[in-house]
């Protein structure tokens, strides 16, 4: 699977990637909105996770970009502490910070075996 990874630590971001890349996924990694923007055009991902909090413009914002003029739209999951402040009208799920490894996997498959016009959204929180 290709997956965007939209987040502006770059530590979060690589501890993310690396899990991802050793679970078998192509795996590329933007810091802003216009970096992940070009990449959603280039790159064609499946899947987009994103952080809300981002410079030049939110989480929010990206992914009803991508929602409007991708197609087809890739699975958009929102990756923040800040879940106050996910629009769940553009994100397909979200999984809150601070999180596991094993929350961001079981995100991943939940959200491919869901459907975005059928189902309920997912909300994942940390696990103890």
């Amino acid at each position: 699977m290709r997956i965007l990874v939209v987040e502006d630590d770059d530590d979060f971001a690589r501890v993310v990637d690396e899990h991802l890349v050793r679970l078998g996924h192509d795996v590329r990694h933007a810091c802003n909105a216009p970096q992940a923007l070009s990449q959603v055009d280039s790159f064609a991902p499946d899947l987009v996770l994103i952080d809300i909090r981002l410079p030049i413009f939110d989480g929010n914002n990206i992914a009803a970009r991508v929602r409007e003029y991708s197609s087809p739209c890739p699975r958009l999951i929102a990756l923040t502490a800040a879940v106050d402040r996910v629009d769940m009208t553009v994100f397909d799920a979200c999984i809150a910070k601070p999180t596991s490894v094993a929350d961001v996997s079981r995100a991943l498959g939940d959200s491919f075996l869901r459907s975005p016009l059928l189902d309920d959204t997912l909300v994942i929180e940390q696990t103890e």
